[in-house]
């Protein structure tokens, strides 16, 4: 592949051992570059499979390779990898496994840390038997990623938006995805599978999500959470110290059997839920302390959230509204179409309990019943206690509509694009249409930076000059667009 640079190699006698730090020369290293120049450090028992003995670090400008060459590194101690610099997994026919040593009393779990690192990503990879991969100011995804037996949080963010997509998260100890209260991020999670995390039954959902910075999207889009223990919620999202300003999207989700499904917490703080499936989140064993279906709790009328189509079912209570917000429920031009049923504690019913001074609109939803006096019976608002503001829930709907069907879609254009990541200073659009399409690249900003048509089966496109990162690329033919995202490595 290339002519090895000399390494640094660096004794830490703080911790009894030693690691290895690349040398930050703009080389590309794969594990059996580690292992043939440091057979002390990383070892290989057979083809493709590395054991690591000491830390690693891979210093900025340097750049690791996930390639097929790798397909698996044990960890033999409890050791951590810190990346500073681009981390690019190339197409793989099987899945490489990072593991550890866990044959002693709390086994070696290992730490990833990415630390500024410009871009990296992470795909067909099994990670087990890990502490934590922590995220600092670097564009990171995660493609068709599997995360099990991890002591602590498997993906921690810090002032980062981390892209996590066909993902399967599952019998973890702590939450899926985690960040501080402090900090901002604007992940996208998507199309993700979470099940039986927060296995130590802490009181945190396996979704721990805080603030993020105004002009940015938290999107949790088309996941399925399912839950097993008794303190463990779906999704939260917190502004508790009103870091900025907070906007996300929640739609599509199926949350089910947990502690709650969604909450959301604090000030400046604006949602859109729709379209999600939030059922049987009753685990929690006092209905004081929890076991709504979706619950806004706001410091002040800034915690906003806007509620289309949902169907909530199941849980110790549908919606609880506490303190003050600013909540959408459906208004007369735009109806809210969600189902609330069946929400039920101590044999009482509670489709919507308004326990803030702030009114709402509830218009156009289905409460379990047409008739009206049953709905006023489920909906706890001013008319029950004049310390509640009113909720405004007429007309109702009176009949269960289907409100998650959506029409047939097309199937998506077929067009990919290689190498992705582009690491040769030029991308090729594969056309497999059998029409001309029109194809434009856009940065994650949304300036256009390239167009043109691909009349034939290729398009190829320089990016030799563009800087590092992820780029949209929009295929259009007729009435139909397929977007990508590729990520430049140059």
């Amino acid at each position: 592949m290339k002519t090895l640079f000399t390494f640094f190699f660096t004794l830490i006698f703080a911790f009894g051992y030693a690691q290895i730090v690349t040398p930050g020369t703009g080389q590309t290293y794969t594990f059996e570059d580690f292992a043939t120049d440091f057979t002390g450090t990383v070892t290989s028992s057979s083809e493709g499979h590395y054991t690591l003995l000491q830390d690693i670090t891979l210093s900025a400008g340097d750049t690791l390779l996930l390639d097929e060459s790798t397909k698996e590194l044990f960890f033999q101690n409890t050791l951590t990898i810190n990346i500073y610099g681009p981390v690019v997994c190339e197409p793989r026919t099987d899945t490489l496994v990072f593991t550890s040593n866990t044959s002693h009393c709390n086994g070696d779990y290992y730490d990833i840390r990415i630390d500024n690192a410009g871009t990296c990503q992470f795909a067909d990879i099994l990670f087990e038997y890990g502490k934590n991969i922590l995220i600092m100011g670097t564009s990171t995804t995660f493609e068709r990623c599997e995360f099990r037996y991890f002591t602590e949080q498997c993906i921690k963010y810090m002032n980062a938006n981390p892209v996590i997509e066909n993902c399967y998260f599952h019998e973890n100890r702590q939450a899926a995805i985690n960040s501080a209260v402090n900090v901002m991020g604007a992940p996208i999670i998507r199309n993700n599978i979470f099940y039986h995390n927060v296995l130590n039954n802490a009181n945190q959902p396996q979704l721990n999500l805080g603030p993020c910075a105004a002009g940015q999207t938290i999107i949790i889009e088309n996941n399925e959470i399912e839950g097993s223990v008794s303190m463990s919620g779906g999704i939260a999202i917190a502004n508790l110290m009103n870091v900025g300003q907070t906007t996300a999207i929640i739609r599509g989700n199926t949350i089910t059997n947990n502690r709650y499904g969604y909450t959301q917490n604090g000030s400046n703080v604006n949602s859109i839920i729709e379209n999600n499936i939030i059922t049987d989140n009753n685990l929690e064993t006092n209905p004081m302390n929890g076991g709504s279906g979706i619950s806004i709790y706001g410091s002040d009328t800034t915690c906003a959230a806007k509620l289309r189509r949902n169907i909530i079912s199941g849980n110790l209570w549908g919606i609880t509204a506490i303190n003050k917000h600013h909540i959408d429920m459906g208004t007369a031009s735009d109806p809210g179409y969600n189902c609330i049923t069946d929400n039920e504690n101590d044999g009482i019913t509670y489709a919507l309990y308004n326990n803030a001074t702030s009114d709402m609109d509830a218009i156009g939803n289905y409460w379990g019943s047409g008739d009206t006096l049953e709905v006023e019976n489920v909906i706890f608002h001013y008319a029950d206690n004049s310390m509640y503001g009113r909720v405004n829930y007429m007309p109702i709907l009176e009949t269960d509509p289907d409100i998650l069907s959506v029409p047939e879609l097309e199937e998506p254009l077929a067009v990919h694009v290689t190498p992705n990541p582009v690491c040769t200073g030029n991308m090729t659009v594969h056309n497999n249409c059998g029409e001309a399409v029109w194809v434009e690249v856009f940065s994650v900003s949304g300036q256009p930076l390239y167009a043109a048509w691909c009349s034939y089966a290729q398009l190829t496109i320089p990016t030799a000059d563009w800087s590092n990162g992820l780029y949209l690329l929009k295929a259009t033919q007729g009435n139909r667009s397929h977007t990508l995202k590729v990520v430049v490595n140059n």
